[in-house]
């Protein structure tokens, strides 16, 4: 998942990036009834446990899924290589609370800064003028979003991205893809931007080559989770005490943390007697899930190029779909595809098969038909479908920016929040996971 301050695109440079195994989970019997009921097992509740473990607090963390690390989730079965299907970037890496910890763990990072990256409209690479005309294009949107940060501050009201410049051309097009569906998982009418004011980002963007996943689930494999635990309900009427029901029989606890995703809250999957705040609720309904999904392809030879090591393709289809390809991450024969915001919630319901299909033709006209004939397999993250996540990350909907910080205050001083969506000036990333989490945790203690 990507996001960080607007960069210059230059034609040429090179670099590499993408994962590892996850680390295993502990087996551990959980407390019967714990000090504190943490819901979800993503890198932010299980920060949020390993934080009051160390204090000698009870922790009990459940798990919907069968594995821990939620959208932060290392494999290697699927190519041979460590592959993230969500985070895989240190956003703003020299400022990141998680940069240390991955280096901890004794896990190498890359820069990407010098990466290539090339612009090809329908089949044919852009020509000088044209590099030209989408690097001004791009950097002509962000200096229209951060002059209107005046305006925000004068008292005037925030406004979508689309309704603040909505694109005229294909160059203009390409940005608004760039800053829309490629890192915030909408398209640009749904993307605020008081919230991408508010998000704080130095341009120093690292990447995790045996994967960011593996190294933030070696860094809390110490933490006890119990897996495949759907929790129900939460029932806090009762003084001083909260009942958690789940799939698995009904804990009794003095605090509970939620962790998981914004949209499972706001749609009442886990409910909560008596019910919520509507204030609490308003605030999970304004910052929804936004959507990035991956399309991982695997080659069995370099179909790219011998001078191709990580290479950035923007490339407009015939159809006028611009596609974001990420080619021979740390020199591996694979090309990591992103889609995001309703294109990539339809595409996933046509299915993995039609999904490659569809993402090899738009390739081949870069690389040619070599492309296709040494395809070995995919892989399709498809995180809308996934009953657990809903999506990739928070998107604040236009004017709901300040609602972040609701997200994250506590109810009744028993039911505590956290996740990347409660930190505005991180949002969307592992570091606003792990602060949200160990703040939780402190508020707990």
């Amino acid at each position: 998942m990507r996001f960080g301050k607007p960069l210059l695109l230059t034609r040429r440079a090179v670099l590499g990036g993408l994962a590892a195994l996850p680390a295993a989970c502990v087996l551990a019997q959980l407390p019967t009834n714990p000090d504190v009921v943490v819901i979800g097992a993503g890198f932010s509740g299980l920060m949020a446990a390993k934080t009051l473990i160390a204090r000698g607090v009870s922790v009990a963390v459940l798990e919907a899924r069968s594995r821990r690390g939620g959208r932060t989730y290392t494999e290697s079965e699927t190519f041979g290589v460590p592959y993230d299907w969500g985070a895989a970037w240190l956003h703003s890496a020299d400022v990141n609370n998680v940069t240390k910890i991955v280096q901890e763990m004794g896990f190498k990072t890359v820069d990407e800064e010098e990466k290539e990256v090339w612009y090809y409209i329908e089949g044919k690479e852009a020509d000088d003028d044209q590099y030209a005309a989408f690097n001004d294009a791009y950097e002509e949107l962000w200096r229209e979003i951060n002059a209107y940060e005046e305006t925000i501050e004068d008292g005037w009201a925030d406004k979508s991205v689309y309704a603040l410049s909505a694109p005229d051309d294909i160059y203009e097009e390409l940005a608004h893809y760039r800053i829309g569906p490629f890192e915030a998982g909408e398209w640009t009418d749904k993307v605020s931007v008081e919230d991408l004011l508010t998000q704080y980002g130095t341009g120093v963007e690292w990447m995790v080559p045996q994967g960011l996943g593996a190294a933030l689930m070696k860094y809390t494999a110490d933490v006890p989770a119990k897996l495949n635990t759907q929790v129900a309900k939460v029932k806090w009427g009762a003084r001083n005490r909260v009942q958690v029901e789940t799939s698995q029989g009904t804990l009794d606890t003095k605090y509970v943390i939620v962790t998981v995703p914004t949209d499972i809250v706001a749609d009442g999957t886990i409910a909560f007697d008596p019910p919520l705040p509507k204030w609490k609720l308003d605030a999970f309904r304004r910052v929804p899930m936004g959507l990035l999904d991956k399309i991982a392809l695997q080659f069995d030879k370099n179909v790219f190029g011998e001078d191709v090591r990580l290479q950035t393709v923007y490339a407009r289809s015939e159809d006028g779909l611009f596609w974001d390809f990420l080619c021979r991450p740390f020199g591996l024969n694979l090309v990591v595809t992103f889609l995001g915001g309703d294109f990539a919630r339809d595409l996933a319901k046509e299915g993995d098969k039609a999904a490659f299909e569809i993402t090899l033709d738009d390739l081949a006209d870069v690389f040619g038909t070599a492309v296709k004939k040494s395809f070995v397999k995919g892989h399709y993250t498809k995180w809308s479908l996934d009953p657990f996540a809903r999506g990739a990350y928070s998107v604040a909907r236009p004017y709901y920016n300040k609602m972040r910080k609701q997200l994250a205050i506590p109810v009744d001083d028993r039911i505590f929040f956290a996740g990347e969506a409660m930190v505005p000036e991180r949002a969307k990333g592992v570091d606003a996971a792990y602060i949200s989490g160990v703040r939780a945790a402190k508020e707990v203690l």
